[in-house]
């Protein structure tokens, strides 16, 4: 069967008239398209499932895009093939007789490298898009009714490329013999971007940074290694700002796009692109409308053909990729102008708003800058705005933002869906102090209404709808999870299904579990959010009941969550994956309960704590992970004691939890969840098992780092800046730059005032004495009626001495950085005289307080720069001091991630890499030590280069 299958071509038609001197010519073979091409690549279990089953299948086709990672995906699978594959990379190819030729000489390379005789073999053939229109595509055309009519399984063919072959594949699709593997099937998810940047480029990001440059390009495996290489060379600081830059307006972006997908069109087609790129979602009758034309449908077909970048919605609609969005917004600015731009975008939001799509219309007024339109759909629309069609909002200047009401409520809402609840909170107050009266207030209450019901376990659930399942889901994580979800499922909405299904989660009722999130699926009403969240309960049913195919489910909830704009509930999706085999899931839990709680999400804390533990424990890792993942839980006091004693119980079926204390290890971000003023109430405190709460080298989540005895009033700088009385943030939105810029620099400088000339010299170089000093009153001046009008006593707050002032806190801990840098100097000084209980604990205390990088959001501000250097330097050395302690306590893996944690911030500090690689050495992980050594030369290689 499978010689025969090569023995091309057997059925040329005669009515093609293919010349005789064709037939007879002896084509020239490249060698170099018989390889399969040697790629680097990090696993990704998700995709391998999925090709893998392509050993089902005659026919397979993976099409996607320029860029989108098809060839590397298909060449793994080819390491992976236990029998003979033969790859045939078709560019270049044009004639029947060379398409034989090269297949021919591809089976006998393919044959003489062995294997086993009866395996089956896998045909690949790649850039399959370079056949279209020639005679090769006939000849394929043979090959592939030679494979699917054949009497076994013994050849499978593998169709690569940016577009589907001219072939009759009806029948192969309707008798299920076709896998089709698309763009989405190839797109990066976050946690396989950041297992990209952290195994194969080596880029110093955040997971949080890696999740947002995941979704800027939107999974695409050329936009992340363009991001790489623009990357190179920079500092951690300058990567993390380029995450928010790179989209088609990159220069190295747009010469791929241009060059790649743009230049080879057809002019009409490509003016098409340009024209139609202001619509969020295209159909033909609306891009017909905005281009005055009729030939849209041909058009759009065409391109969705092409693999260019187009989607297909569905039967009638559109979607072009974000990055090449961005690109063509770039080329109509080009040619239409900044105001015929501005007026073709405003045209589109008036066609989408006369069909009632005002949530499209929405991002076209914005790219329009017609803030009057934005204002006049954001009032009807309020708290129902549908999530992604907000997601321009964070692409606004600040400062725009920051003074129009509307646009803050809809930021907040943004912010509310994603999960950064502080921020949420932030915005949303900030909006109401507008006072634009009842009519706002009303669109503001029900947003904020909601989210104090998930913040304050005391707060009254919403009005409304959401009033009716809130409170019963919430009463249930505190007492009687089970009676709680039998009075859910008598609601039978999709929202309460799915509520009751997460409480019988808990209760350890797999089953009722998985039959309540069935139902809320086959509910004709419900919503992309309740969808992806039932979806995430079924795969964690499989998960636990160890059917492994809930991972295909997993990444399922997590892709529709990130495609309807609930980050949240993605992000917990990410977590679940500690239920799985995945090598990375506990670690994945582990992050996203960091990031919750900087965020202020205690629930996806709680949650991401609890499925990091249950993980940790079915793989038998640390026996102490569990238990340590369970107090993480217990502090964020959104599950109750009586719930969390079950948990524990039903959870012991796993395995033996370990008896005796856990190793409560102070590692890191230790720290106190306080009360919350999100809302009106509060939120219970309690020590967090890791994480820095509220922290983080963004310093996101202002009021995470409160603790139950706050001073009258706090600062943070160390991360984000932020002045806390009485517990509350203060908004210094009221303060002008100049009075905001005082105020940090004092903060910065706790230990000694500042003279007013220096004060003068680093914030206004250029006024003379007497104009800065002028300058320097006034600031003074607005500092201190701000604190005095938020209650600060007068003994605290901007203090003069003759002619130096000071910024005076209450204690030393009312400044983080003072807090810091006093245990610092005690950790230092303790080393120094020997004592290595005191330099221990003092390290330990003085990397609780560090928040993350001097006043991040200042990027390089002067003043700040000097401090910053000063303030990291020391910050590498109380972690080394701490691990060091660690290692002697016979705590690894404590110091192993006190190391990791501060290597992503120094990535050049040579103590803490042989620190590191000490502690796998004494773990007995050879392996783990030996990577650790190679990340460490590959450190120092860059550093000599």
């Amino acid at each position: 069967m499978r010689e025969q299958c090569l023995q091309m071509p057997r059925r040329t038609p005669s009515d093609r008239g293919r010349a005789s001197a064709e037939r007879a010519a002896t084509p020239v073979v490249g060698s170099a398209r018989l390889r399969a091409p040697r790629v680097k690549a990090v696993a990704r279990p998700r995709l391998d499932r999925l090709l893998d089953q392509a050993w089902q299948h005659p026919v397979t086709l993976v099409l996607a895009p320029a860029g989108s990672g098809k060839t590397t995906a298909v060449a793994e699978f080819a390491t992976r093939a236990e029998g003979p594959v033969i790859w045939l990379t078709c560019g270049g190819i044009d004639s029947a007789s060379s398409f034989t030729a090269h297949l021919s000489a591809a089976w006998r390379a393919a044959r003489s490298v062995g294997g086993p005789a009866p395996a089956p073999v896998a045909i690949v053939l790649d850039d399959v898009h370079a056949l279209v229109g020639t005679s090769a595509e006939e000849a394929l055309a043979e090959l592939v009714t030679d494979v699917v009519d054949g009497e076994s399984d013994a050849a499978h063919l593998l169709l690569v490329g940016r577009r589907e072959p001219n072939l009759d594949l009806t029948r192969v699709r309707l008798m299920g013999d076709l896998l089709l593997v698309q763009s989405d099937d190839l797109r990066f998810r976050a946690w396989e971007a950041e297992q990209l940047f952290r195994e194969l480029y080596d880029t110093w990001l955040r997971p949080s940074d890696i999740a947002r440059l995941a979704q800027r390009v939107d999974g695409w495996a050329a936009g992340l290694q363009l991001f790489h290489l623009a990357a190179r060379g920079l500092s951690p600081v300058d990567q993390r700002r380029l995450v928010d830059r790179l989209n088609g307006r990159t220069r190295i972006v747009r010469e791929f796009l241009v060059s790649n997908v743009l230049e080879p069109l057809d002019p009409a087609l490509r003016t098409f692109l340009i024209d139609t790129s202001v619509l969020s979602v295209v159909t033909p009758e609306l891009a017909d409308e905005l281009r005055g034309a009729s030939d849209s449908a041909e058009h759009l077909r065409e391109l969705a053909r092409g693999q260019l970048f187009t989607t297909a919605v569905d039967d009638e609609s559109y979607r072009y990729h974000e990055v090449l969005r961005a690109q063509l917004e770039v080329l109509l600015l080009e040619r239409d102008g900044e105001q015929g731009a501005a007026e073709r975008h405003r045209a589109a939001g008036r066609l989408l708003e006369a069909r009632s799509l005002h949530h499209d219309a929405l991002h076209c007024y914005a790219r329009a800058a017609d803030w009057a339109a934005v204002r006049r759909l954001v009032v009807p629309a309020g708290d129902h705005i549908h999530p992604p069609s907000i997601a321009w909002i964070q692409d606004l200047p600040a400062s725009l933002v920051a003074d129009d009401p509307w646009l803050l409520l809809v930021r907040a809402r943004a912010e509310h869906l994603a999960g950064r609840w502080y921020d949420a909170n932030a915005s949303y107050a900030a909006a109401a102090s507008k006072g634009l009266g009842e009519e706002f207030a009303a669109q503001c209450r029900p947003a904020r209404a909601e989210l104090a019901a998930w913040s304050d376990p005391m707060a009254m659930p919403p009005d409304g709808p959401l009033s009716r399942w809130i409170g019963p889901a919430r009463a249930g994580c505190r007492r009687d999870p089970a009676g709680a979800a039998q009075e859910l499922e008598r609601q039978h909405t999709p929202a309460a299904l799915v509520a009751a299904a997460a409480l019988w989660l808990l209760a350890g009722d797999i089953e009722r579990s998985r039959r309540a999130a069935e139902d809320a699926l086959a509910d004709d009403v419900v919503g992309p959010c309740a969808e992806a969240a039932a979806m995430l309960v079924l795969a964690c049913t499989d998960l636990l009941a160890g059917v492994e195919c809930g991972v295909d489910l997993l990444d399922e909830a997590e892709s529709q969550a990130s495609r309807s704009g609930f980050g949240w509930l993605a992000r917990l999706a990410r977590a679940c994956h500690a239920l799985s085999d995945r090598p990375s899931g506990v670690d994945e839990a582990r992050r996203v309960h960091a990031q919750c709680l900087e965020d202020g999400d205690l629930w996806g804390a709680a949650l991401s704590a609890l499925v990091g533990a249950i993980g940790a424990r079915r793989s038998a890792s640390v026996p102490d992970a569990w238990l340590a993942g369970i107090d993480s839980v217990a502090s964020c006091h959104v599950l109750g004691g009586s719930v969390l004693d079950a948990v524990r119980g039903w959870i012991s079926r796993v395995g033996v939890i370990a008896d005796g204390p856990a190793a409560r290890l102070a590692i890191v971000g230790s720290s106190t969840v306080g009360p919350s003023t999100v809302g009106s109430g509060t939120v219970g405190s309690g020590t967090v098992g890791s994480g820095t709460v509220g922290s983080g080298p963004d310093g996101s989540g202002a009021e995470a780092r409160q603790s139950s005895d706050d001073p009258v009033l706090r600062i943070e700088c160390l991360g984000r800046f932020h002045v806390f009385v009485d517990g509350k943030p203060l908004d210094l939105e009221s303060l002008r730059p100049r009075a905001r810029a005082l105020l940090k620099l004092l903060a910065i400088h706790p230990d000694n005032g500042l003279h007013r000339e220096s004060i003068i010299e680093l914030l206004w170089p250029d006024n003379g004495l007497d104009s800065g000093i002028r300058n320097l009153q006034v600031a003074v001046s607005a500092v201190r009626r701000l604190l005095a009008n938020a209650g600060v006593p007068d003994e605290f707050g901007i203090r003069r001495h003759g002619e130096s002032y000071r910024l005076v806190v209450p204690r030393t801990d009312a400044s983080d950085l003072a807090h810091f840098l006093e245990r610092t100097t005690a950790a230092t000084s303790a080393a120094a005289r020997g004592d290595r209980a005191a330099t221990h604990e003092a390290a330990v205390e003085a990397l609780r307080a560090y928040g993350g990088e001097l006043l991040v959001e200042d990027g390089p501000v002067e003043f700040a720069v000097r401090e910053r250097s000063r303030i990291e330097a020391m910050h590498q050395r109380v972690a080394a001091l701490a691990a060091e302690g660690f290692l002697l306590q016979g705590h690894l893996l404590a110091a192993i991630d006190v190391c990791e944690e501060a290597i992503a911030q120094h990535p050049y500090a040579d103590e803490l890499w042989r620190l590191l690689v000490r502690a796998h050495h004494q773990r007995g992980d050879a392996a783990t030590a030996g990577q650790a050594q190679a990340r460490y030369e590959h450190v120092l290689a860059e550093l000599a280069s």
